[in-house]
């Protein structure tokens, strides 16, 4: 399903940038790239409140929904998805034949959505009031308020359905008793959190059936026993030499693909908070630095980031109650139980359990969708260079993917087990959203 035609529909674009609309019943868009200006936006808020990444992708999923809600009516090949998104059953209608600036109306949606999922909220506010100053001097009175009329409308709508997908619900019931036996995932140095959104399987997933479609085929991890199992010496012994004779190549694979926006590190007897962007917003990142290079629309742009949206919070919703099925244990657990006590993988150990890993089903979904849009597409991306990380250059989607997973075993924080396999069900993620999810006529 590639983007290779504009998606004009019935529209017609009366104002390029820097230019007044000469109508007030003008359909305008004066900035096709503003969805990738919020999500930079929503990305700050993430790194500033430090949120886990489920928590993280929930805010990229509704805030790019309520975009994609707030144009898609003035596009006739566009394709609600009332209907078809869980919980998903109504949104208000507009009189298409306002005056209207599109762009103005997703970026009010987006941001009035984000605002209300953010906890620290100085940065999207900062960003929106700069862009409300502009589209004030830019438009007519009426334009300007009938986008931030439409806009707030759409914002409202998606807000009230996020709020029954029980995240509010679980907040504060997150709790967890690692279980006693040495089998089992335990807290792991150096910060030995407790185990992270161990409830986050019964968030209402965006598309997916359930939490649980896909854990049937699901293989069953190696079980921990080093006595009686010597594959799992293999894989123990695979993460140890993975760390211990690493090299430098490997080891900047391992952080690029951090991505823990709640990282810390030790400088003596501080701990120091780590800023790094979620593995959401990477992958929206790749998507914006694609968009500008085809020179997407903002329908085409709105659409993307929605499907990508939704496709990374399904994952992370699917891999979350794998996770807390198997309470798989972490190599750190293992290998200073049985090879070296002072062992440390080369990035921090997640607080929540091994298998199968996050990252790698997330990007593998991200990844499966991406390729689904704009095929074999080589690009630079740039997502980790504001956090002194520089650029990397991907022939495809999948071969960015690809490296995510590993830098798992290269950062010393999965076994082989928990990437290869999560690779799969994020492939499998991937491709029902491509089959099923319908966004064009």
């Amino acid at each position: 399903m590639k983007f290779t035609l504009p998606l004009l529909g019935s529209i017609v674009i009366l104002c390029a940038s820097g230019c007044s609309p000469s109508s007030d019943k003008a359909k305008i868009i004066i900035n096709n790239d503003i969805l990738s200006e919020c999500n930079l936006a929503i990305q700050n808020a993430v790194v500033l409140d430090g949120v886990t990444p489920p928590v993280a992708s929930r805010r990229y999923f509704y805030s790019t929904v309520a975009a994609y809600e707030a144009v898609r009516p003035f596009n006739t090949e566009l394709v609600s998805t009332v209907g078809q998104f869980n919980g998903f059953n109504q949104i208000s209608q507009i009189d298409t034949s306002l005056g209207i600036c599109l762009d103005l109306a997703a970026l009010r949606a987006y941001t009035q959505t984000a605002l209300d999922l953010v906890y620290k909220e100085d940065s999207i506010l900062a960003f929106q009031n700069r862009k409300l100053n502009f589209y004030k001097k830019t438009l007519s009175n009426q334009i300007f308020n009938q986008s931030i009329d439409w806009g707030d409308t759409v914002s409202k709508n998606i807000l009230q359905w996020a709020s029954g997908d029980t995240f509010a619900q679980i907040r504060g019931t997150d709790l967890y008793t690692a279980k006693a036996s040495d089998e089992y995932w335990k807290p792991t140095p150096k910060e030995y959190m407790q185990a992270i959104e161990p409830q986050w399987k019964k968030i209402r997933p965006s598309f997916i059936n359930s939490a649980h479609q896909f854990f049937d085929s699901l293989p069953v991890p190696t079980p921990y026993n080093l006595g009686k199992n010597p594959k799992f010496n293999v894989l123990m012994q695979e993460i140890y030499d993975a760390v211990v004779h690493t090299d430098s190549q490997k080891l900047l694979t391992a952080r690029y693909w951090d991505d823990n926006p709640s990282s810390t590190f030790h400088y003596g007897h501080a701990t120091i908070k780590v800023l790094k962007v979620s593995p959401a917003g990477h992958w929206l990142s790749m998507f914006s630095t694609v968009a500008r290079e085809q020179k997407y629309d903002l329908f085409q742009s709105a659409e993307g980031m929605m499907r990508i949206s939704s496709v990374m919070f399904d994952g992370f919703i699917a891999v979350w109650d794998a996770k807390y099925a198997y309470e798989y244990i972490r190599p750190v657990t293992v290998i200073q139980r049985h090879l070296d006590s002072s062992w440390l993988p080369l990035i921090e150990t997640p607080a929540f359990p091994e298998y199968p890993s996050a990252h790698s089903v997330v990007s593998s979904a991200a990844a499966t969708v991406l390729t689904d849009m704009f095929g074999e597409y080589s690009f630079t991306d740039s997502a980790e260079f504001e956090f002194g990380l520089g650029a990397r250059t991907f022939k495809n989607f999948r071969e960015a993917s690809d490296q995510a997973c590993m830098s798992r075993i290269y950062g010393g924080i999965h076994f082989r087990e928990g990437m290869e396999y999560g690779k799969n069900l994020g492939n499998a993620v991937g491709h029902y959203h491509n089959k099923n999810l319908i966004t064009r006529k």
